[in-house]
């Protein structure tokens, strides 16, 4: 957690949630900043349209940049780190599972998406603003196979739904 207390000394807490981030450059590794009682998905959600991130690394570079003010709308999806918090506790509320796959302009998103007791998918779908979660999650770049070496498997992600071209509704496994 970091507090800083010498630029302003009402600014909250904060902890520090390291991601993977997928823009249109490719795969990027940062830390973004977030206040500590307030979830990360509450936190993406804001109207800012740039998010401050730190020591950020651009896909095939050595170099790790301090800082990066990165456009809201250029983030495809997020790949926070493995202990973090994506929403509050009891924020979504009823919840069962469907399986799902995304469509992105780079492949194909498969995962797990938690949707409202008795709503069907695609009502849930409309009513969404812009982000998405997603569970057990894995990335198929288009033509390759899901358990192929270009797949990648993820816990969790944060999905921006104004980068998808779709999204479809898989059957349930038997």
């Amino acid at each position: 957690m970091t507090k800083p207390a010498e630029l302003n000394p009402h600014a909250p807490f904060l902890r520090k949630v390291v991601a993977n981030i997928l823009m249109e450059a490719g795969w990027l590794h940062g830390t973004f900043h977030v206040p500590e009682r307030q979830a990360l998905m509450d936190y993406l959600a804001t109207g800012v349209q740039l998010l401050k991130t730190t020591r950020v690394r651009f896909p095939g570079e050595r170099e790790v940049l301090p800082f990066v003010a990165l456009r809201r709308e250029a983030i495809i999806l997020i790949e926070p780190s493995l202990d973090e918090e994506v929403e509050a506790p009891g924020s979504v509320g009823r919840t069962t599972p469907h399986p799902v796959s995304c469509f992105l302009l780079s492949g194909r998103l498969h995962g797990t998406l938690e949707v409202l007791i008795n709503v069907r998918v695609s009502d849930f779908l409309r009513q969404q603003m812009s982000l998405l979660v997603l569970r057990q999650c894995v990335f198929v770049p288009y033509g390759e196979i899901l358990e192929g070496p270009k797949s990648r498997r993820m816990r969790v992600v944060i999905l921006n739904m104004a980068r998808t071209l779709g999204v479809a509704e898989q059957e349930q496994p038997s």
